[in-house]
């Protein structure tokens, strides 16, 4: 359960990092127009807000659903996963310099790492909670 809980907040935290930073630099571009800045913003206030969300579980806001009984880390983990696994490849395949690729590169896969570990984590919680009878197997 430990590991979970430390996988947990690294991956809210480093969330939280990409993301302000994401609106910050939105934000400032003088450059973009109105809908790209609005989309970029509402992208990152969703992964804000599912980080929020699922930072809620270890700190006991759920006392009916602790971890390894949501599906809510499930859902903050594959859509990290499918936002950058398709994301990261339109931003190699698109026209920007080498930095702003490697840059890139480097926060999918430390975003895409840190989700994966944490879901198989959470799963094997889950799974150990159904096995000694101390979950719901309906919540799954």
């Amino acid at each position: 359960m430990q590991r979970v809980v430390v996988l947990l907040w690294l991956l809210v935290a480093w969330t939280a990092i990409v993301w302000v930073g994401r609106i910050r630099n939105l934000i400032g571009d003088d450059t973009l127009v109105n809908w790209d800045r609005a989309w970029g913003i509402v992208v990152a206030l969703l992964f804000l807000v599912l980080a929020a969300v699922t930072a809620t579980l270890p700190l006991g806001l759920w006392h009916r659903r602790p971890l390894g009984s949501t599906r809510l880390v499930a859902i903050f983990c594959l859509w990290t996963i499918a936002f950058w696994g398709i994301r990261g490849v339109g931003l190699l395949l698109a026209d920007h310099e080498a930095g702003f690729k490697v840059v890139h590169t480097v926060l999918a896969g430390v975003s895409i790492g840190l989700a994966v570990l944490l879901q198989r984590a959470d799963r094997a919680v889950a799974a150990g909670a159904v096995d000694s009878g101390k979950a719901d197997p309906e919540a799954y």
